[in-house]
């Protein structure tokens, strides 16, 4: 029996979240629980109904997508974030994986796309808009230096959903090492954090 993805979908248009639930309907893998309005909605309907995906919007009235995000990766940190957004600049995209966002999906793409999104952070990776992968690479230069094999090893497993403690245990080092390590790499990469180094390594196809 197939376990359904339990979703939350976060975004103050009627339009837009009747739209999600028609089109969630029709997957037998996902399953919309909630739907909210508001940033100030998103933490009670999270331990109410016990999502692991929350689909949000960057644009709410009150509490903003981004900061919503932020406080969701604080306190809710097993919960994965897609932000399902009309815009689609450099700066809101690197905000919202730096706030811990594991997906970004534009409104005007296909269907399919946030189905895969879903999907894939489910599953432990990050995807971002595939039109959007030349915004998140500009001026993401990688340094001349590039990725060591254990900087690179290291990433790989982040991508998979490992915590630095499993990562250690995983290739025999010590914790502290593989944070080191890590903050080397995003050093590298002039990511604004792990998950936003997971993201640029993804796209440069430095891990899989």
């Amino acid at each position: 029996m197939t376990v359904s993805t339990k979703c939350l979908a976060v975004d103050d248009h009627p339009a837009v979240r009747q739209g999600l639930a028609l089109l969630l309907a029709g997957t037998d893998d996902i399953d919309l629980v909630q739907s909210v309005d508001s940033g100030e909605a998103v933490m009670a309907a999270i331990k109410e109904h016990e999502p692991t995906v929350v689909i949000i919007d960057v644009r709410l009235p009150g509490i903003d997508g981004i900061s919503a995000v932020k406080r969701i990766a604080d306190e809710a940190p097993h919960v994965n974030t897609v932000v399902f957004s009309a815009y689609g600049d450099k700066r809101l995209l690197s905000d919202a994986i730096a706030a811990g966002a594991r997906g970004y999906v534009l409104k005007g793409s296909p269907p399919e796309d946030l189905i895969r999104a879903i999907r894939t952070v489910e599953g432990g990776k990050a995807f971002v808009d595939p039109s959007l992968s030349p915004a998140l690479l500009m001026t993401q230069e990688v340094a001349d230096t590039p990725l060591s094999e254990r900087e690179r090893e290291i990433l790989q497993l982040l991508a998979e959903g490992l915590h630095t403690e499993e990562v250690a245990g995983r290739i025999g080092l010590s914790a502290e090492t593989v944070k080191s390590d890590t903050k080397r790499a995003i050093t590298k990469l002039e990511a604004d954090g792990r998950v936003h180094a997971v993201a640029i390594a993804l796209r440069q196809a430095l891990i899989e």
